[in-house]
């Protein structure tokens, strides 16, 4: 049996997929990878055969434009001028990325595919071979109406009738872009296709997984039995990396260490938010792993004894070793620094993060955090001695995570993809 898993995105939104992968092939899967092109050496680390998807997707959501929408810099009219050049640029990059999907699938015929809700044209192949596609998120509050929260990018909670009206505006839009721009090929499906047609399929009949630990994220009763929280799963690691002499001699000489790291996620000010993070923790004596990542954070030219810094180190090796962690909230990391009993502090940057900030604030493992659009040393100061000094929220980490840890959900998810 042969799968072609299809996403769209940053780092956060391929590796569920390379977990699933792997999970796939021990089923006795053939797996063919799609993913953005800047993934392919990351990819070809799991040997599974891969096309790589236009490289102008991540040059988009990564670029100078993307980070005045998402932080405080810029006045009001940049602001408008970044959306609109992103609005220009994502048309003609998205036909691009749906022609690219359509041939990988004529020319792999594949079984099975899985795909996230980026990637459009499989939405309608799906009608068309029914069963065979599984829409996969790592993210609550996408598609499926939550009454707690309201559709990502729309508010928080608004109340549960205004929650669940957000969900209905938002998949307005997206089913009238999966039919727009997929057009051309439903003759060739033989379809006829309008929204009603696409909003019945994907909310009533599509398989769809959410790679969410039910720890974390508890399913609504109202969901349709197509629709299933299938528990958190982790890539394997399959680096050589080895931790240097000085990271294991600083984890031998202090307690109470801070995991700090904002992902992938770009800011429009990490010089001055590195410059507040570290004023604190000097202040404070706070000892600190402060990961720079993809440059959310600035490596100092000078810094204190307590404070180590690195520019990439495996989440499963360094979790287990600190007593709480401070980020940016990606489904990802939040999942990881909660199974590894980590207290956390979310400073969210877009999204679901605001919405993983309220759900670990309600089960208590850390002090509810700010958006990083309002970040200053105060505020930072504030929550991270809340963090260090109320014992309940790494207690509390320290319980879900045992319990995370006893999550067998591999054989549920592999019976909801395949039958």
């Amino acid at each position: 049996m042969k799968a072609v898993l299809l996403s769209l995105g940053t780092r956060g939104d391929i590796e569920p997929f390379l977990a699933v992968a792997e999970k796939l092939k021990r089923s006795g899967c053939d797996v063919v990878c799609s993913f953005p092109m800047q993934f392919q050496t990351y990819v070809d680390e799991t040997k599974y055969k891969f096309y790589g998807l236009s490289e102008k997707f991540l040059e988009v959501i990564e670029g100078e434009k993307a980070k005045l929408l998402i932080g405080g810099k810029g006045n009001l009219f940049q602001k408008v001028s970044a959306m609109i050049w992103i609005l220009k640029n994502a048309r003609p990059m998205q036909k691009e990325v749906i022609v690219q999907q359509h041939d990988i699938i004529e020319a792999e015929q594949p079984d099975i595919i899985v795909y996230n809700q980026k990637c459009l044209y499989p939405a309608v192949w799906g009608l068309k071979h029914n069963g065979k596609t599984t829409l996969l998120s790592p993210l609550p509050c996408t598609i499926h109406e939550y009454d707690r929260h309201a559709s990502l990018g729309m508010g928080n909670d608004l109340g549960s009738f205004l929650n669940k009206l957000t969900y209905r505006f938002s998949n307005f839009f997206l089913f009238l872009t999966i039919k727009s721009s997929t057009k051309k090929y439903h003759r060739e499906l033989g379809l006829k296709i309008n929204l009603a047609t696409i909003k019945s399929h994907i909310l009533k009949k599509e398989k769809t997984i959410y790679t969410i630990s039910p720890n974390l994220f508890t399913r609504p009763s109202d969901w349709g039995a197509h629709v299933r929280v299938v528990g958190y799963h982790e890539k394997a690691s399959g680096s050589d990396w080895e931790p240097a002499q000085e990271l294991l001699a600083f984890i031998e000489k202090y307690e109470r260490i801070i995991f700090i790291t904002f992902g992938s996620m770009l800011n429009p000010n990490p010089q001055r938010n590195t410059n507040d993070i570290l004023s604190v923790l000097v202040k404070h004596h706070v000892p600190a792993v402060i990961n720079t990542a993809s440059g959310g954070l600035i490596r100092p030219e000078r810094k204190p004894d307590h404070l180590f810094f690195t520019d990439s180190i495996p989440y499963e090796w360094i979790l287990p070793k600190m007593y709480a962690a401070v980020h940016h909230g990606g489904s990802g990391t939040t999942h990881m620094t909660i199974k590894y009993g980590c207290a956390c502090l979310i400073i969210p940057h877009i999204l679901d993060q605001y919405v993983w900030n309220e759900l670990l604030s309600e089960l208590g493992v850390g002090p509810k955090g700010f958006s990083m659009k309002k970040f200053s040393a105060r505020r930072f100061e504030e929550k991270l001695l809340d963090l260090l000094h109320i014992e309940e929220y790494k207690n509390n980490a320290v319980r879900i995570g045992n319990e995370m840890q006893k999550e067998q959900f591999e054989d549920y998810l592999i019976d909801t993809i395949l039958n």
